[in-house]
């Protein structure tokens, strides 16, 4: 009989065990949410994004606008009035629509943009060597990316916060030191984005059309 109660004992002690261990582990995930892995897998993730944003340029001044994003590699800012000017960035270039200015957009490759780190299909910031500074509080965290080939280029700091990451501003260092900072208010995760706000050629005919 004491043999029979022994091996029970130890049973209920082991099952004990592997329960407290499951829950440390478990604990230790819902107090990390900003390592760089659940960064990592949010970045990854988010693949559609819109949202209302706040800016602030490198001479200081201010403008506001709705942001979509479509990742990889699709973004689309629509800036309010009096400013209406249109940024798209699909197709590997970088095109800025100036309401004064030609229907045909300035362009940029956006691989020169340090804002393509953010387009690219997946994001690693543990293996990737892009994370030049990290710093993380319970519902806070602040990293800065730059492509480890061409550091040169430039930076963005991305600002994430709540209880789970969202990314809530980020801001855009170019190789020439000036700096972009952007700020999102009342995002939205769409199911869909239609694919014609990011067509750059669709959008040079929408204007040449309408100054016939």
């Amino acid at each position: 009989m004491g043999l029979v109660i022994l091996i029970s004992s130890v049973k209920r002690f082991v099952k004990l065990q592997i329960f407290f261990v499951l829950f440390i582990s478990a604990s230790i995930l819902r107090a990390d949410p900003y390592s760089l892995k659940n960064l990592s897998e949010y970045l990854t993730n988010l693949k559609l994004l819109k949202a209302n944003f706040f800016q602030v340029n490198a001479d200081g001044s201010e403008s506001s606008g709705i942001i979509l994003i479509e990742r990889p590699g699709r973004m689309r800012f629509e800036y309010d009035k009096p400013d209406n000017t249109l940024v798209l960035v699909a197709a590997g270039a970088l095109a800025i629509f100036d309401p004064k200015g030609d229907n045909e957009p300035i362009t940029y490759p956006i691989r020169n943009n340090p804002i393509s780190l953010l387009l690219n299909s997946e994001i690693d910031l543990i293996n990737s060597g892009m994370v030049s500074n990290y710093k993380k509080d319970l519902e806070e965290a602040v990293l800065t990316i730059k492509d480890p080939t061409k550091p040169k280029r430039g930076s963005v700091e991305l600002l994430f916060l709540g209880a789970q990451p969202e990314l809530k501003k980020f801001t855009v260092k170019n190789e020439n030191g000036t700096s972009t900072s952007i700020a999102l208010e009342d995002i939205e995760y769409p199911k869909n984005i239609n694919d014609t706000l990011f067509s750059i050629a669709l959008e040079i005919n929408k204007r040449k059309d309408s100054n016939k």
